[in-house]
This record gives C-alpha cells, sequence and structure tokens, in this order.
C-alpha cells in the first residue's frame, strides 16, 4: 500500500498517475460515445448530464481502497457536496458504489436514480427519468445490466433482475423480470416484442438514444 501522501514527496505524482488510469480513461471512453453521437465538444461541455458522469467517475476514484489521506480528507467531504448539488438541482442520483462501465451515455439530464448495487456494463445508454432500484424499501437487489443496454425515458427496472447484452427497454416500461440478450421488452409489466438474433446484435450501431 502507498505511504501517506503527507509524508512521501512522490505521493502527489503517484495521485495523478492513479487518477489517470482510474479517472480519465473511462470518462474518455464515455465522451467517445457523445462524440460517436454527433454532439460537438462545446455541447458535450454544456450537457449537464456528462457533468453527471464526470462525477460518477470522479467519486469512484475517491472513494475508491488505497487512496492517500490528502485525497481522503479533501476529496470526500467536497464529492458529498458536489453530488448533494447534483441531485438537488439536476435530480440526477448515481451512486458511487454502483458499478458502471465506460461508455455510458445519459442522453439528458433529469430523474435518474441509480441504486447502489446496480451494476451497469459497457457502452450502455440511458435515457432521462429512469430508475434502476430494489423492489421496495428493506429489499435486496437492485438490476444488473450487460453490455450495450438501452433504457427509454420513464423506464423503471426493480429488483434483482439480470438483462443481457444488446437488450432494449421501450420508454414507460415496468421490468421486473430478466430480459433475454438482444430482446426488445415494452409494457407494464415489460414483456418481450421483438428479439434480435446474435449476428444482429453484433452488427446494431453502437448509439441507440
Amino acid at each position: 500500500m502507498d505511504r501517506d501522501v503527507l509524508g512521501d514527496k512522490r505521493g502527489p505524482v503517484r495521485c495523478l498517475n492513479e487518477l489517470d488510469a482510474a479517472l480519465v480513461t473511462e470518462f474518455k471512453e464515455d465522451l467517445r460515445r457523445y462524440r460517436a453521437y454527433g454532439e460537438s465538444y462545446r455541447r458535450i461541455l454544456l450537457n449537464p448530464a456528462v457533468w453527471c458522469i464526470f462525477w460518477y467517475r470522479l467519486g469512484r476514484w475517491v472513494y475508491s481502497p488505497g487512496r492517500n489521506l490528502l485525497v481522503r480528507c479533501l476529496g470526500k467531504p467536497l464529492h458529498l457536496i458536489g453530488a448533494t448539488w447534483i441531485e438537488a438541482f439536476l435530480q440526477m442520483r448515481i451512486n458511487v458504489r454502483a458499478e458502471i462501465g465506460p461508455g455510458l451515455l445519459i442522453a439528458h439530464c433529469g430523474g435518474i436514480t441509480l441504486h447502489p448495487e446496480v451494476v451497469i456494463g459497457r457502452h450502455c445508454d440511458i435515457a432521462h427519468h429512469v430508475t434502476l432500484g430494489t423492489r421496495g424499501a428493506g429489499s435486496q437487489g437492485a438490476p444488473k445490466l450487460g453490455n450495450n443496454v438501452y433504457v427509454g425515458t420513464n423506464a423503471v427496472l426493480i429488483g434483482p433482475i439480470h438483462v443481457e447484452d444488446g437488450a432494449r427497454i421501450a420508454a414507460n416500461s415496468l421490468v421486473n423480470r430478466d430480459v433475454p440478450a438482444g430482446a426488445t421488452v415494452m409494457g407494464v409489466p415489460a414483456v418481450v416484442v421483438k428479439q434480435r438474433t446474435v449476428k444482429e446484435i453484433a452488427e446494431a450501431p453502437e448509439v441507440t438514444v
């Protein structure tokens, strides 16, 4: 384990190296998704959803094991203040304990709540007013999403369910059971309305928002 930064002159250098490895790489992949969607750098920088993703990535780094004393003392209170502001004014609650792979794309800011137990794979798209959580207060288990999953506006995914690679959740759907790979589900509760083949999943465009 690294020595405390206050007792090691090389601490800040290692700190920045870790930051580059753990934060910048994943956030660059997030930005690449927005660029692939056709957004200019100016629009990306002014997009509150991007601010939220960055703050989540920063929080994962700050709260991960092995951070030095300087990072813990300064980073945790700062991140808590920022996360509280984001939840209050942008209505975005992305818990740092949630596991989200690189390449996350949130098309529009607002109304997104992700439970701490949520797992999201690589290159997933989440629309606004989406909830991923447990079945109710005191319940255990939250959704786990595979890679290249799309979740539409006002969708609610609850319980210890698995949404496999390439699945698509239609807007205004309530998903309370597993969703197979390549399936499109719709309704309350959601049912499969379309099933893509393995070849169709592989050839599908990356951005689905």
